[in-house]
């Protein structure tokens, strides 16, 4: 719990309380109650219904007749707000607010701040307040209002705020401690936050390979921004993108232990001062978004101004490991940041971004272009199907373009679409594309080798390419389990293809082997004849797995050797 509360219950004009008494009559209660104490000693000049029997108090020199106080606030045509402020016995005791004297002078002090929280004109503030010296909870009552009665608002902010600086002023030398190791703290982490900064910048002349790549990717490219920049080199003067570089480095060099610790350390200090007037704790603002730490910004700029571009490695090619494009494949500002430095993958995302997330055609097909045009064949494959499939309209005749783009780039998947979709090709030329598309990781053509050379009754090349194919797939490795068990009569084998389908997660293979203990037939089941239009549209939805990932199960270590050493020209891990 709070160790201020602070409650604010207003009274409209005409109010009642369940004793009918009215709002003057509140204000007689307030100041005659049981346990008020009163002031004596000339602090205020109080006439009540006998001499020393009126607790309240109010600005300095002010007259206080409580009979006429209860008539004008009676006769008030705004609301009056009771504000009522509480501590517990043994904080009021400790730091000396069990009296009514220490309230009077906290509230003269505040009540100009208590006057623009409540949007008073500290001209129109009029208040009176009463000192409850109860056991358990001693408070204070202040009654508030407007000589204009359509000014006040207290909105909760305005209760926060008074909260605030109440409570600030209440413990301010509780705090002192908490505040000087807060302050502390700060300084501490920015000393350890230059001494990082310095690190980086000796690594960066003798060995960038220690570097984590993203951070010297955002560091270098900070330093060219820099290096054209013609203004003061200070955050607060930098564009939009460069600042966003900045927050980055900082973002990064946060999680380092021991600067993580200290901010978490002083997060818990700022929470500390929360806890005398609330119990809601604040969230904690990242690093490179926390004012009190903006100097540190400033230290990254004159560092990296300092230092200049690096010129013996070009900031683009450091052997970045590309699977930090896909962990961040949403995050759309670092991905056109990465692009902005000739990435051509960083392209390819910007535009499947714009295609999956925000559902932009044109955007996608822009940098979908420019990633092909920097010689990204994924790219290539992806203008050519958004042509294919009515997503992209403008000059659609560019889409065999893109797909012989893509062919050429010996991307198996663009291959295969290019043997199927041919008609004019000759199926011999036909059979050479599928065997380069297989030849190039596409799981598809093998098991279309296999069908071709199957109605050729070539058994044993069928069976070689289905084998292939099955490694790499659930899908055809189910047909191949239903080959198995229906023409070649090895239900052995045909059962353990299906189990082995099935434990990787495809259900077409589950309800193949359901259907099999039900004496049924499985090829009718699960669709047998419309195989190859199911694997054509599953080609689509699967080509980025396919070309990056290796779903084989139980493939040889030559074959693994000689699929990943014909993807080493694009090394994207699963992008």
């Amino acid at each position: 719990m709070a160790k201020l509360i602070l409650k604010a219950p207003y009274y409209k004009p005409g109010h009642k309380t369940e004793e009918g008494r009215g709002r003057g009559g509140m204000l007689e209660y307030v100041a005659t109650r049981e346990g008020v104490e009163l002031l004596r000693g000339g602090l205020v000049d109080y006439i009540g219904t006998r001499k020393g029997s009126c607790g309240l108090f109010s600005d300095k020199d002010v007259t206080i007749n409580l009979k006429e106080l209860s008539e004008e606030i009676n006769e008030h045509r705004g609301n009056v707000w009771t504000l009522i402020f509480s501590l517990k016995r043994e904080d009021a005791e400790r730091l000396g607010y069990n009296t009514a004297e220490q309230w009077m002078y906290l509230l003269r002090s505040r009540r100009n701040d208590i006057a623009k929280e409540m949007n008073i004109d500290p001209m129109n503030f009029r208040w009176y307040a009463a000192y409850h010296n109860k056991e358990k909870n001693p408070h204070i009552h202040m009654l508030v209002w407007s000589n204009r009665p359509s000014e006040p608002y207290l909105s909760p902010t305005g209760i926060h705020n008074i909260k605030q600086k109440i409570a600030g002023d209440i413990f301010r030398y509780e705090m002192m401690s908490v505040y000087k190791k807060q302050t502390e703290i700060r300084d501490g982490l920015k000393d350890e936050f230059r001494q990082r900064l310095r690190e980086l910048a000796d690594k960066l002349k003798k060995d960038p390979g220690e570097i984590s790549p993203e951070l010297y990717q955002n560091f270098c490219l900070l330093c060219q921004n820099l290096s054209e920049h013609k203004g003061k080199k200070t955050y607060a003067y930098l564009d939009r993108k460069t600042k966003s570089l900045v927050d980055d480095i900082v973002k990064i060099l946060a999680t380092d232990k021991r600067i993580a610790e200290m901010y978490d350390l002083w997060h818990e200090l700022r929470c500390e001062t929360f806890r005398t007037y609330t119990d809601v704790m604040p969230d904690k603002i990242a690093l490179e978004d926390n004012k009190e730490f903006k100097s540190i910004r400033n230290q990254v700029i004159t560092i990296a101004a300092n230092i200049g571009m690096p010129s013996d490695v070009p900031f683009y090619d450091v052997g970045y490991d590309y699977s930090e494009l896909k962990d961040r494949a949403k995050d759309l500002s670092y991905l056109e940041m990465i692009s902005d430095m000739g990435n051509h993958v960083a392209m390819y995302r910007v535009g499947r971004y714009y295609l999956e997330q925000e559902y932009d055609p044109d955007d996608a097909l822009y940098w979908l272009k420019l990633a092909a045009d920097h010689g990204n064949e994924l790219a290539m494959y992806q203008v050519y199907k958004g042509y294919r499939d009515g997503i992209f309209s403008e000059n659609s005749s560019d889409k065999l373009k893109y797909l012989r783009m893509a062919v050429d780039k010996k991307f198996g998947f663009a291959e295969y679409e290019y043997a199927k979709t041919q008609d004019k090709l000759t199926p011999e030329v036909k059979l050479e594309y599928l065997q380069r598309a297989a030849d190039h990781g596409c799981g598809q053509a093998e098991y279309a080798i296999g069908k071709i050379f199957y109605e050729r009754d070539q058994i044993d090349d069928a069976l070689y390419y289905f084998e292939k194919a099955g490694r790499r797939d659930s899908m055809a490795r189910t047909h191949l389990g239903l080959l198995y068990c229906y023409s070649l009569d090895d239900w052995d084998r045909g059962m353990m293809l299906l189990h082995s389908a099935s434990e990787q997660g495809y259900e077409p293979a589950t309800e193949a082997i359901r259907a099999i203990e039900r004496n049924l037939d499985a090829r009718i089941v699960i669709g047998v004849c419309d195989l190859f239009y199911y694997a054509s549209n599953l080609l689509d939805e699967r080509s980025d797995d396919y070309y990056f990932h290796d779903h084989s199960d139980g493939v040889d270590i030559r074959v693994k050797k000689e699929d990943k050493a014909k993807r080493m020209g694009i090394t994207m891990s699963g992008l």
